[in-house]
């Protein structure tokens, strides 16, 4: 490709830098207040490095950058502002919004020295929108017909349809067009050795430890600080006494953990709010075929119950997948407000009856699901098990079972579960669509695995998605929420707070951002280090 460097000059290029640091002495012994090394541990590895794999897609990443990237400008609970970082400047659609051109940023290098242009972009498009590849994220990208290279430095998105939100959709991790597409997204080379043009690269990495070292050549500026280690340890009090020893900088704890280190002199307990979400899944069952029973559990559910006990107070109750934090996107009048008298009212019209054990039936069909949760997530255990006391008392019976992911999943059509989800929430469109629409033949088997819903939500949801005017979309998905309600497809509980311990120092980290699903050790008050300032 015209302009690359070869990519021996490049591995040259890092293997120089890395010597420059050691040569320096060890990051680590520089004054506690500004310490240059940073280490952190997390509850697990990260499986796959490759951009289509879902790795750093909502635009956080300490090794790649995407077009544009979060920007907490409204603040940490908001949903951030979409702004430039690989794009030289804001993407330009045509008159419907059925066309997007991106400008990209000069003089940007990949860690291997190669230069970036927009070949890159297109590669990791074609890769990140390819289910025969091994694509994760497909889905996300199939409203792309096409992504055309009409110049080095200039690229043009060719949508199925006119789409307003696609700025939401420019955050992907670009990656070399020589490797993103070489092997499939599980095998691949950038799965375990990434390469991106973001402030930090893999010095290190294997097992349960990633060593990053400061990227010298950043287009941002080189970071001061120089290292970031990341190892693993999965025990959750474990991690927590380990940045109380001053072992550790910091790490993602739950709630529970963090309430006893609150006032420790020290320790900092930063809490980020999230669009990361806590549901049950309603599987196909007669029970629940009706929508007057579906919104007969949701109006029986405790949410702040749920918020003040499992969540120890971190955390929002939620109603729908489009919460306060998407703006006038929100209708406040679409909520399942808690009411157990008036929940058994509409069970008992519907014809489901208490029988002498107490749970309810209806021609000879108990209302009976099992409950599923992941054995090893002790917040999704305790919501679990609260749900399922609370629909006890409505003569609901919801027994709950520990298991596995490889268990769980397939059973989704059957069983009800513990269910996550807000992976990419800089839209509603990217929060809603798939939870509220009917199953289609890309639909995950995390989405309305009871495929619940009606023509008249399917069809709201195509109107909103389509819609190119703010103030349109907003009274759209308003709208949605309604319909919704009215025909719920989950049982949405909470938003969850993200929760950190930090050993504390100087540094100037600026502000948390408003945190997805998907989030580890290097979000928190690390999701910006290449910003740290003394």
């Amino acid at each position: 490709m015209a302009g690359k460097k070869s990519r021996a000059m490049g591995g040259a290029i890092v293997a120089s830098a890395v010597l420059a640091i050691a040569a320096c002495g060890d990051p680590g012994v520089t004054a506690d207040a500004y310490p240059q090394q940073v280490t952190l541990a997390d509850r697990g590895a990260v499986d796959n490095f490759h951009p289509a794999s879902g790795y750093g897609q909502a635009g956080v990443s300490p090794i790649y950058d995407g077009l544009l990237r979060p920007d907490p400008v409204g603040g940490p609970d908001v949903i951030p502002e979409l702004v430039p970082a690989l794009a030289a400047a804001e993407p330009e659609p045509d008159a419907d919004a059925g066309e997007w051109t991106v400008r990209l940023r000069e003089g940007v290098t990949f860690h291997d020295g190669s230069a970036f242009d927009a070949a890159d972009v297109k590669a990791t498009y074609d890769v990140a929108r390819d289910a025969a590849a091994g694509s994760k994220v497909a889905h996300d990208y199939d409203l792309i017909d096409d992504v055309a290279v009409v110049d080095e430095l200039t690229v043009t998105f060719t949508l199925a349809y006119p789409y307003g939100a696609f700025r939401s959709r420019l955050t992907l991790p670009i990656a070399p067009s020589e490797l993103v597409g070489e092997g499939s997204v599980a095998d691949g080379p950038l799965g375990e050795k990434p390469v991106g043009t973001g402030p930090y690269r893999v010095a290190e990495g294997g097992g349960d430890m990633v060593r990053y070292a400061a990227n010298p050549d950043y287009w941002g500026g080189k970071p001061e600080v120089v290292e970031i280690v990341v190892t693993v340890a999965a025990d959750d009090a474990a991690r927590a006494h380990r940045v109380a020893s001053g072992e550790l900088d910091g790490a993602p704890v739950p709630a529970s953990v963090a309430t006893s280190f609150e006032g420790r002199e020290g320790i900092e307990v930063h809490s980020a709010a999230t669009a990361d979400w806590r549901g049950i899944s309603l599987p196909k069952h007669p029970f629940l075929e009706d929508p007057v029973v579906r919104r007969a559990l949701n109006v029986a559910v405790d949410r702040e119950a749920m918020v003040a006990g499992p969540l120890n107070g971190h955390g929002r109750a939620m109603s729908t997948a489009i919460p306060e934090m998407y703006g006038d996107a929100h209708d406040p009048g679409a909520v399942f407000r808690h009411d157990v008298a008036g929940a058994e009212r509409m069970l008992d019209d519907a014809g489901w009856r208490r029988g002498p054990d107490g749970v309810r039936t209806k021609g000879g069909v108990r209302a009976e699901i099992p409950l599923f949760y992941v054995g090893e997530d002790t917040q999704r255990r305790d919501l679990g098990i609260e749900f399922s006391a609370q629909m006890a008392r409505l003569g609901v019976s919801f027994p709950t079972r520990a298991s596995t992911w490889d268990d769980i999943t397939p059973r989704l059509g059957e069983a009800a579960a513990v269910l996550g989800g807000g992976s990419a929430p800089w839209d509603p469109d990217m929060m809603s669509h798939d939870l509220f629409h009917t199953r289609g033949a890309g639909t995950s088997e995390y989405d309305n695995p009871g495929d619940y819903g009606s023509a008249e939500l399917d069809a709201k949801l195509g109107e909103a998605r389509r819609a190119t005017d703010d103030a349109e979309r907003a009274r759209l998905y308003r709208e949605v929420q309604q319909l919704y309600v009215d025909d719920p497809s989950s049982i949405f509980l909470a938003t969850v707070d993200h929760v950190y311990l930090a050993k504390e120092s100087q540094w100037d980290k600026g502000t948390l951002i408003l945190e997805p699903h998907i989030h580890g050790a290097i979000w928190g008050p690390w999701w910006n280090l290449r910003d740290w300032r003394k």
